[in-house]
């Protein structure tokens, strides 16, 4: 008899165990998967801070766990929406006493990211832009400085919702606020809605020197 080593059924021939597929053993198989990987790490951050376990999970206890799915499912949604900092985004929804299955409700990324811009340092800011302007020019055989010129203004609207773009950018670069002139007026206003506008023009009136920083950085990176 030949048995799973996963959910220990018992078959006659090796041949039939080697195309079985139960639950346990698509879930070890699927364990290199960037989605699984990502839920994996949040698992680990639930009970690291949301229980305060001192003890570490593993991928055998994630596997097993009743929350596998939906887990999985916001490892999907972080690299659909494309968040960059998971471990502070799950200490976010642990902060917010979120439930599990409401993590990947877009009104809690929205909520994070607006707090995240207002309160991350202008270097930090900068840097992040640059690097997903970096990205989205390799997948677009381009290079990053030529984003707001190229870029759809549906596109651009999506990416200046989600977070992709800071406003010490969006409002600090010339050839940004050239492509916000091409804005529509639902474009213009979504981004309105989005942006807390009056609060960053009172944060970089009083924090000039910030400002300063951002324009000439943008300027020597062309953009």
């Amino acid at each position: 008899m030949y048995k799973c080593e996963y959910c220990n059924k018992e078959y006659k021939k090796e041949s039939t165990l080697a195309v079985h597929l139960c639950e346990p053993k698509r879930r070890h198989m699927q364990k290199g998967e960037p989605h699984v990987q990502l839920g994996f790490r949040a698992y680990q951050l639930f009970y690291q801070i949301g229980t305060n376990s001192k003890q570490d999970k593993d991928y055998n206890d994630f596997a097993k766990s009743q929350y596998y799915i939906a887990f999985c499912k916001f490892g999907y949604y972080c690299r659909d929406i494309g968040i960059d900092d998971i471990p502070a985004y799950v200490k976010y929804l642990l902060a917010k006493q979120a439930r599990l299955d409401h993590w990947t409700r877009d009104k809690y990324f929205t909520e994070w990211m607006k707090e995240r811009q207002k309160t991350e340092s202008t270097d930090r800011a900068v840097e992040r832009t640059i690097i997903f302007l970096e990205k989205w020019a390799l997948e677009n055989n381009t290079t990053f400085n030529k984003y707001f010129e190229d870029v759809s203004p549906n596109l651009a609207t999506f990416h200046i919702c989600s977070g992709k773009i800071s406003p010490w950018v969006l409002f600090n670069s010339s050839s940004a606020q050239n492509l916000i002139d091409t804005f529509n007026s639902e474009q213009l206003k979504m981004v309105t809605n989005y942006l807390d506008i009056d609060f960053w023009q009172r944060k970089m009136n009083v924090n000039p020197d910030e400002t300063s920083w951002a324009k000439e950085i943008l300027k020597k990176a062309e953009l």
